[in-house]
């Protein structure tokens, strides 16, 4: 299974404990867990401008971003994150996109050379990937 993090999952697991941090530690265990240049770039962006306070975050995100194998990034619409990060992965054939935006979320799939690539939210993709109850 091929699952791909956005940034803000990975901006979750780095800064919180819960669902997204066993996300992150049970897709890397499996060899599931798969990132971009991109999200690191905005999570550094993001960890630095929103979490002030804890400067030792960019380092936790780091160490557990080494985890991921890495896919290419797509350069337009260099307007719009979102769609970039959603066609990278569909285009390096991911499974499934996990991500807690409710804009990416509405698009719920997006075709690509292994299929139809869906779009879940953390919760979802643990009941998909998992199929037990959620982590405490």
């Amino acid at each position: 299974m091929k699952v791909f993090l956005d940034t803000n999952v990975w901006l979750s697991a780095t800064v919180f404990s819960g669902l997204c941090e066993e996300l992150v530690l049970q897709c890397a265990d499996r060899g599931w867990l798969y990132s971009s240049e991109l999200v690191r770039q905005e999570a550094h962006e993001v960890l630095t401008r929103k979490f002030p306070q804890r400067p030792d975050a960019s380092v936790l995100f780091d160490l557990a971003w080494q985890a991921a194998a890495l896919i290419d990034d797509v350069a337009e619409p260099k307007n719009d994150n979102d769609v970039r990060l959603v066609d990278a992965t569909a285009l390096a054939g991911m499974a499934l996109f996990v991500t807690g935006d409710k804009r990416v979320l509405s698009w719920k799939s997006r075709p690509g050379p292994a299929g139809l690539m869906r779009i879940a939210s953390p919760r979802q993709a643990w009941q998909m990937l998992f199929g037990v109850g959620l982590p405490n």
